[in-house]
């Protein structure tokens, strides 16, 4: 009889699905942060109503590519630091600073839409690429922090929900 031999089609198909898709994705999580920078620097006059709409972005844009490099190094740091032990993930200085950039972008977004929703009535007075960019950018990023609220609150809620439950660990044998 003779041995099947397995093709390398499957990782073939595999390779070209998943190369697009990696290189889409590094496409945009680089792209938004270099769009939001350079516009934030060519356009840096080009509002007098609110002249810290640009600056704002250059912030917001310095915010995401210091997440994403940190999103990058965890891994490898994670990897390295298994044979230490170490229960807790914020054992990591990367981790904790990965956290307060995240709660700095946070904060960086609550203060551009104090920045950019008051100045709806007067938008024509801005460029308008620059506040329809800045504007879109905040109501995306709103949206996607209620939906990882949300997310959260309702992972808590059942892991509070199921931990409520008892289930009876003695049962009873009977031989006969």
């Amino acid at each position: 009889m003779v041995p099947l031999k397995m093709s390398n089609n499957g990782s073939c198909l595999a390779c070209c699905c998943c190369l697009p898709c990696s290189l889409f994705l590094i496409a945009v999580t680089l792209g938004i942060p270099s769009f939001l920078m350079f516009l934030g620097i060519t356009r840096i006059d080009s509002c007098p109503v609110e002249p810290y709409i640009p600056i704002w972005m250059i912030c917001v844009a310095s915010l995401l590519f210091i997440q994403i490099i940190f999103e990058s190094v965890r891994p490898i740091r994670d990897q390295s630091m298994r044979s230490v032990d170490c229960s807790i993930d914020c054992c990591s200085l990367l981790s904790l600073l990965l956290y307060f950039s995240r709660l700095a972008l946070l904060a960086a977004t609550i203060i551009g839409c104090f920045l950019i929703f008051p100045m709806i009535p007067m938008k024509n007075q801005c460029d308008s690429l620059l506040y329809w960019t800045s504007f879109s950018y905040c109501v995306l990023a709103l949206i996607s922090y209620m939906i990882a609220s949300m997310f959260w609150i309702c992972c808590c809620c059942c892991v509070v929900i199921g931990g409520y439950r008892t289930v009876s660990t003695e049962t009873e044998v009977r031989y006969t």
